[in-house]
């Protein structure tokens, strides 16, 4: 049996089996250079699997205070629930759990932050996130009764769109892989939908 050290260090003497890890939790990625993304608590993980070293996106001395009353950070103050790495494998974004959650996104090798957006009161957490192939946009769902979906522009820091998602929890959602289609679709219990941002009226069939 493995120690807790030898865990945490990944040596040859007892190797992890980030397999199965995978399967546990679906939230283990791998960046351009190879090494694993994942999240602990309101923590991202970057990690070298060689040789055990670690790279961390947040964590800061703040003031003692509630998490709900303090500074605005440029990382999570609650726990990650939900993550996505770009397509070249170089920018993070995660959601968190929460009354009014954010949503951060931040760079996969080095684990600075980028920028970061809050949802609406009474959003509860993001059950799903995705960033799209170019880069620019995110989807969230979040867990509100109408579990909306909500599409923001990184860009320009700017939310475009943001309409109810199912009765149902949303488990996923991800965009066309097309070039250039900025279609996405959202995963619940029972359906599947697409959608389309530029045409928030319209729910493509």
């Amino acid at each position: 049996m493995c120690t807790d050290t030898e865990l945490r260090i990944v040596n040859k003497t007892c190797k992890f089996d980030f397999t199965r890890l995978t399967q546990l939790f679906n939230f283990r990625r791998y960046n351009a250079k190879g090494e694993a993304v994942y999240m602990s608590a309101a923590l991202g993980v970057i990690m070298d699997t060689n040789t055990g070293a670690q790279k961390f996106y947040g964590g800061k001395r703040i003031k003692m205070c509630s998490k709900h009353d303090g500074e605005d950070l440029d990382h999570h103050r609650d726990d990650i629930i939900s993550m996505d790495i770009s397509t070249d494998r170089k920018t993070v974004v995660t959601g968190e759990t929460g009354a009014k959650p954010k949503v951060c996104v931040w760079n996969g090798e080095t684990g600075e932050p980028i920028m970061h957006f809050e949802l609406a009161a009474g959003s509860r957490g993001i059950s799903a996130i995705s960033i799209s192939p170019c880069g620019r946009y995110v989807a969230a769902v979040d867990l509100h009764n109408d579990h909306r979906v909500t599409v923001y522009n990184i860009q320009r820091q700017k939310q475009l769109m943001q309409m109810n998602g199912a009765t149902d929890r949303i488990f996923d959602v991800c965009w066309s892989k097309r070039p250039d289609d900025l279609r996405f679709a959202t995963g619940s219990l029972k359906a599947i939908a697409f959608w389309h941002p530029a045409d928030v009226t319209k729910r493509l069939k």
